[in-house]
Order: C-alpha cells, then structure tokens, then sequence
C-alpha cells in the first residue's frame, strides 16, 4: 500500500523545503534558514530521481547531509552578496566637521574627544601623515561605523 502523499518522505521533504525558504526570504531574509530549506529540496529530488523511500530517521539524516552539503558550496557566494550592495552611508551630519584631536590617532586607531563624547578614530588611509598627536586639527572626512575616519588639516 502507498503512504499518503504528506506521509511519503520525498513529498515531506519537498513540502519542508519549500515552506523553509519561504519563512527565510519572507521573514528573516536570507539567513542560514535557506541552506536547511535547499538542502531539504534537494533531499526531496534525490528520492523521486532514486525512487527510494527512507523511513523518517534516515530522511532527516539525509536532509542533514544536503543542508550541510549546501551550506559548504553556498556560504561564500550569499555572504558576497549579501555585502555587494553595502554602501557607507555618507549622511552623517559630522562628515566635514573640524575638530582638533583629544589622543594620539594613527591609521590603526585612536580616540578623539568632541562634542561631550569619546569617539573612537582612525586617520584615512591616504592621509599624507601617520599620526596626529593631541591638539592636531582635522576634519572628518567619513564615518565607519561610529569610527570617526580623520584627515588633517
């Protein structure tokens, strides 16, 4: 007798898949959900094209492989893509602002002290100097992540 559609692996699998990518690209958005879900999808393919009909430990050990399998050859390609579209954004309102140096700030690091608060810094990787000592003047010439990146002035 054949099992019931939702009970035969190949269908449950294909079902799983499906509802996983769907949960990933419509709530979460691209995370590693997706590589459960294509490893699932491609579980399912390999039992219609097999014919084979596992019992419920062995399909989820071979989701497990697929998964994994994905994840392995999947992993690079997402992260450039996830990050081929990241833009700095440029509309800080400190972008241009002069301000004169608080620490010691080299293109590895430093802190500057303005505006009431500590900010961590570093000079821009073409700045003609190496350092800038406390009291150098210097405009901002982008933020990274809250790192205020400095040219001197």
């Amino acid at each position: 007798m054949e099992p019931s559609f939702l009970f035969d692996p190949a269908n449950a699998s294909l079902i799983a898949g499906l509802v996983l990518l769907a949960i990933d690209i419509l709530v979460i958005g691209l995370s590693p959900v997706m590589f459960v879900g294509a490893g699932s999808i491609a579980a399912s393919l390999l039992l219609y094209v097999t014919g084979w009909r596992p019992a419920l430990a062995e399909t989820l050990a071979l989701i497990a492989g697929a998964s994994l399998l994905v994840a392995l050859i999947g992993w690079r390609p997402l992260q450039r893509f996830q990050a081929a579209d990241v833009q700095e954004d440029q509309s800080s309102d400190l972008v241009g602002r002069e301000l004169v140096t608080t620490h010691d700030v080299t293109k590895d690091g430093g802190r500057v002290h303005w505006s009431g608060l500590d900010w961590e810094a570093r000079l821009a990787a073409d700045a003609p100097v190496e350092r800038l000592g406390p009291g150098a003047r210097a405009r901002v010439a982008r933020v990274e992540n809250l790192t205020l990146v400095l040219a001197p002035l």
